[in-house]
């Protein structure tokens, strides 16, 4: 049966610009950032700040994409007329979810919530659905600083040719050499720098926040990071 944790009283005044300082806490001080798991509306700033930075990174990526899918051999049993509507739909699409940043990314962080919530309620964490999210969103600053890197790199190597030079490798696939099996890529993708970094940081924030050693924290975030590289794996499937 899951015991309560006592909220953490906050030792400093509450506010929006106390929680957009507290963002900086989730990326080195986890027991600093464990008193903003439990503030009302802490989230909000994570949220935005992922939002932004998606459009931006969206609205830069779009022409990259378009041009690689221009110069791109035409597929089989595909004449360029059809080729061109689908095109067109891609880019729209990748438009529209740009400008749905925010709805998208907020379902997003909700379920990986419930997923610690169950998870909580398995293990024995007296954890509740807004604090989790509160410790989802201000931990995904990291995955904000995955994305920069990841645009600056793909910039930096001028006009792509093909879709793989818009997915740089930032984890373990940096050492496989060219031509490897692309769901062993996939999966030593997964753990990159910032994987690793937002692992850790989950673990140790759950942890002091909620009072409960960091071999169960670990457990509480296993489904999620399972999910993540299944989710990679399955978009090996569908790469060239």
């Amino acid at each position: 049966m899951a015991t309560l944790v006592p909220e953490m009283p906050a030792n400093e005044p509450g506010g929006f610009l106390s929680d957009l300082a507290g963002m900086g806490d989730f990326f080195i001080s986890p027991s600093s950032a464990a008193k903003y798991v439990f503030r009302k509306w802490f989230w909000v700033g994570p949220l935005a700040l992922f939002s932004i930075v998606s459009f931006i990174a969206a609205m830069i990526m779009i022409p990259m994409v378009q041009h690689v899918m221009e110069v791109a051999p035409l597929p089989a049993n595909s004449t360029p007329e059809q080729y061109q509507i689908g095109m067109d739909i891609a880019l729209r699409l990748q438009k529209v979810l740009a400008y749905c940043a925010p709805v998208t990314l907020a379902i997003f962080f909700a379920l990986q919530a419930l997923i610690l919530l169950a998870m909580s309620a398995a293990l024995g964490i007296g954890a509740k659905f807004r604090a989790l999210f509160n410790v989802v969103a201000g931990c995904s600053v990291i995955q904000v600083l995955s994305a920069i890197a990841a645009l600056i790199i793909v910039k930096a190597k001028g006009e792509p040719s093909t879709m793989a030079e818009l997915r740089p490798a930032l984890g373990l696939d940096i050492f496989l050499p060219e031509g490897s099996n692309k769901y062993l890529g996939a999966l030593l993708g997964y753990f990159s720098i910032f994987e690793i970094w937002w692992i850790v940081m989950m673990i140790l924030v759950i942890s002091a926040a909620f009072r409960v050693p960091k071999g169960k924290a670990f457990a509480a975030i296993l489904p999620l990071i399972l999910l993540s590289i299944c989710f990679r794996l399955i978009g090996a499937v569908f790469s060239r």
